[in-house]
């Protein structure tokens, strides 16, 4: 009686384990997160939206202005001028982090990741 209890629930764990509903915990890792190969960063007030923003090395960031006004903003070495209520996209071919920064709107600040 004793052998068939066991071979029961050694059986019963061996259906449970093959199972490809159960889902466990530690399957989900947060290494598998995706990085997106395309991110925005609004500008409003002279404020950016968010004060990080991640993308993948040969993908872009466009910059979208909702002010009146427009802004010169620096990304690492690169200067570009982003038109009163209008948008810019830059292409992002190296990797590294960088600061985006605007020299008369001190509120313009915020980093890129490229990975």
């Amino acid at each position: 009686m004793r052998r068939r209890c066991t071979a029961f629930v050694v059986a019963g764990l061996l259906v449970l384990l093959a199972s490809p509903a159960q889902t466990f915990a530690h399957d989900v890792s947060p290494s598998k997160q995706t990085v997106p190969t395309s991110a925005k960063l609004s500008i409003s007030s002279a404020k950016f939206s968010r004060a990080a923003v991640v993308v993948l090395k040969g993908g872009t960031l466009t910059l979208i202005n909702t002010d009146d006004i427009a802004y010169r903003i620096k990304i690492g070495a690169t200067l570009l001028v982003v038109p009163a209520k209008g948008s810019k996209t830059v292409p992002l071919p190296q990797r590294g982090t960088f600061s985006i920064t605007c020299a008369k709107a001190p509120t313009l600040r915020a980093t890129i990741t490229v990975k």
